[in-house]
C-alpha cells in the first residue's frame, strides 16, 4: 500500500495543509480523514468514479481533520451518484454531518470497516483531546501493515513495540516542534525510536517547518503529491 498525503500540516500551520492521506485497494479507495483543505485538492487531482467503493476513516472531528466532509458527502451524493461509507468508531460524525444539513441518505455510516472488506483498520485509543475521543489506525492488508497515529500527544507502547518487532512495518505519527499536552513533541519520539529504525517512521502534522531538523535526526518525513 503506498499511502498519499494530502498535506503533512498542523491546524495552526496551514502553508503545510491539513495532514489528510489517501491509499487505494483491490480497486477501492480509502481516505484517512478528511479535512478543511482536502475537498478541493481531492477533486482536482482524483478520479473517484474509477473505484469500487470509497472510504472515510476519521481520527477524530476537529475540523483539520473532518472540516470539508460535509461537501465531500454532498458531492459524491449528488454530482457522482456514488454512496461514499464513512467509519469513525463513535457515531458523533452522524450528528455533525445531520448538523451541516447532510443526511443518512447521502452515505454510509460505519462504526468499523466491514468484515468482508480486505482492509483491515484497527482503531486505537490515543491522548488528544479532553472533550473528544481519538483515535489511531494499524492498518493492515495483504503482507502490509501500518499505523496512523491521527493527533496524539504520545505513540503508545504497543504500537512502538509492534513496530520494532516488525509486525507494523511503517509509522506515520503527529510530531511537533513545542511541548504540548495535545500533540507530540520530536524529542519524546527520539527518546524511544532507536536510531536504525527512524528511516521507517514517518513525521507529520508539523506546527512549524522542522523538516531539515527531523532528517538530520534519522527521521522521514511525509511528502505531499503536489
Amino acid at each position: 500500500m503506498k499511502l498519499h498525503f494530502l498535506g503533512k500540516g498542523a491546524a495552526f500551520y496551514p502553508a503545510f495543509g491539513n495532514t489528510n492521506a489517501w491509499f487505494e485497494y483491490d480497486n477501492d479507495l480509502y481516505f484517512l480523514d478528511f479535512g478543511e483543505s482536502s475537498f478541493e485538492k481531492v477533486v482536482r487531482t482524483i478520479d473517484l468514479k474509477k473505484y469500487r467503493q470509497i472510504y472515510v476513516l476519521l481520527t477524530h472531528l476537529h475540523a483539520d481533520h473532518a472540516g470539508s466532509l460535509a461537501s465531500f458527502m454532498s458531492y459524491t451524493s449528488i454530482v457522482l451518484g456514488l454512496h461514499v461509507k464513512v467509519v469513525h468508531p463513535v457515531d458523533t460524525v452522524v450528528q455533525l454531518l445531520s448538523i451541516m444539513g447532510i443526511s443518512k441518505s447521502f452515505y454510509d455510516y460505519l462504526p468499523a470497516l466491514p468484515a468482508d472488506c480486505p482492509v483491515t483498520a484497527r482503531p486505537v485509543p490515543v491522548r488528544h483531546a479532553d472533550d473528544m475521543k481519538t483515535f489511531g489506525y494499524v492498518i493492515s492488508a495483504g503482507d502490509d501493515c501500518f499505523y496512523f497515529s491521527g493527533d496524539s500527544a504520545e505513540l503508545p507502547a504497543d504500537i512502538r513495540d509492534a513496530f520494532l518487532t516488525g509486525q507494523i512495518q511503517n509509522i506515520y505519527h503527529d510530531t511537533a516542534s513545542h511541548h504540548s499536552p495535545s500533540h507530540c513533541h520530536y524529542e519524546t519520539l527520539e527518546a524511544v525510536i532507536p536510531a536504525e529504525k527512524r528511516r521507517d517512521f514517518y513525521c507529520m502534522h508539523l506546527d512549524a517547518d522542522i523538516v531539515d531538523l527531523l532528517r538530520s535526526k534519522g527521521f522521514s518525513v511525509v511528502e505531499t503529491d503536489d
